[in-house]
């Protein structure tokens, strides 16, 4: 299973429980409702484990699962995400390969900003292990402090923006929201204390998943075809996930996820293990400053050239 199909159907699958409340009373009501107010809050943290989360592969792709498996390892990912309202900020954190890799970014409307301050460690691994550093000086990220990249102008540029699925309306949201959840049974739910789990099985993850995006207008439906590269998603999810877990507890402001994989190849690889992921929700006040347009790089060629003022050559 290709990394990209995870997240496209992870998002699926998080979207259609979480988002919209439905009128029964009782613990699926209570645990639909308590993730949609916790989703509202203006900052959420979260880290990521993948420790349990093993890669097996056949054939050609054989020979490379020993060098995944060890960058899944050593990798850890964690992050704080903030709103006041209007905007948002993201910092996302990257441990991987003995270095601390710093990603932050502003989100305005549809609009993407990365701020390129944080890319001196990506620079410097780069320089690590291409064998670089032996042709340039050390970094000075001078050129590049205060600057933001436009992640919108430059996939438009290179040819590569995809198909908007964020651009659906609330009320196509929730219609699809309301069938999807229609598969899943007050069974499902568990109650200890303040905490709710929902436990879903694999078959019923692509119930879920199908019935969220048929519910969907037939263009957004073509778009979630076209990032997968797969029509039949939700019966591969079948075959590679076990079982997701998501406890709640909205009096601790805390949620916990846990997908379990079957290990089932698919393509020449399989996923085994688990992956999880934790979050804090507050609602302390937050502010978000949006770049000035003269702080925004929009071309490639802008971005190549500031890139090499920070690596200069060394000379003799």
């Amino acid at each position: 299973m290709k990394l990209k199909k995870f997240g496209i159907f992870s998002v699926v699958v998080t979207s259609a429980i979480v988002l919209t409340a439905c009128s029964t009373t009782n613990n699926k009501a209570t645990f639909i409702k308590d993730n949609e107010t916790l989703s509202k809050s203006s900052t959420q943290k979260f880290d990521m484990n993948l420790e349990k989360l093993k890669v097996t592969a056949s054939g050609d792709k054989k020979m490379y699962a020993p060098i995944i498996n060890g960058y899944l390892a050593d990798f850890k990912l964690s992050g704080e995400s903030s709103t006041d309202g209007k905007n948002a900020a993201v910092t996302l954190k990257f441990n991987m390969l003995g270095q601390s890799i710093p990603i932050d970014m502003i989100l305005k409307e549809k609009n993407s900003y990365l701020k390129l301050d944080t890319l001196e460690p990506v620079l410097n691994l780069y320089m690590q292990t291409t064998g670089a550093s032996a042709y340039y000086n050390r970094l000075d990220m001078t050129p590049i402090k205060g600057k933001y990249l436009d992640i919108n102008a430059i996939a438009k540029e290179s040819g590569q923006a995809s198909k908007d699925v964020t651009s659906l309306t609330q009320a196509q949201t929730k219609k699809a929201t309301e069938q999807a959840l229609d598969v899943l049974d007050k069974s499902d739910f568990s109650k200890d204390g303040s905490a709710i789990t929902l436990t879903v099985s694999g078959k019923n993850i692509s119930k879920v998943t199908k019935a969220y995006i048929n519910a969907l207008p037939k263009d957004a439906q073509a778009s979630f075809e076209d990032m997968t590269k797969q029509k039949d998603l939700d019966k591969e999810i079948a075959d590679v996930i076990k079982t997701i877990t998501i406890t709640t507890d909205s009096k601790k402001k805390t949620s916990h996820m846990t997908i379990a994989f079957t290990g089932k190849e698919t393509d020449g690889v399989g996923l085994s293990g688990e992956a999880s992921l934790d979050m804090v929700y507050s609602d302390k006040k937050a502010t978000v400053k949006v770049p000035a347009d003269t702080d925004v790089i929009k071309s490639t060629d802008e971005l190549t050239k500031l890139i090499a003022e920070s690596m200069q050559l060394k000379t003799n």
